[in-house]
């Protein structure tokens, strides 16, 4: 019994230590305490300036942040992104709305806009 309790307890310490100590951090920290606070900024401008504002909770420094591949899923407004590695930023619905705001891929180093997908 006491080699039983010892062995979980060992087991459950040595995963605890192995997460707590991981060193790899998410991508994107959904507080805006990260890196990505300019591209979210182009991208809510770009929905602003489209009129697609209206659909999406307007805390745009909310808004998640991750790396996609742009693909022929995404209205490019620059095809030779396709196959490229991009930044994706979505903002979040507001209530009640039909259709939400569109995920918009942002250039990672260029940060311009060059592309979106229609919300659904």
């Amino acid at each position: 019994m006491k080699l039983r309790f010892f062995s979980l307890t060992l087991t459950v310490l040595s995963i605890l230590l192995i997460c707590g100590c991981s060193t790899k951090q998410d991508e994107v920290n959904s507080k805006g305490t990260d890196s990505y606070e300019r591209i979210r900024k182009v991208a809510w401008d770009f929905i602003e300036e489209k009129g697609w504002g209206g659909s999406a909770i307007a805390d745009w420094k909310s808004a998640d942040v991750k790396k996609t591949i742009a693909d022929n899923s995404y209205e490019l407004l620059d095809k030779t992104y396709e196959g490229k590695e991009v930044l994706r930023v979505s903002f979040i619905d507001q209530e009640d709305v039909v259709v939400g705001p569109p995920l918009i891929l942002v250039d990672p180093e260029t940060n311009e806009v060059i592309g979106y997908m229609p919300g659904e």
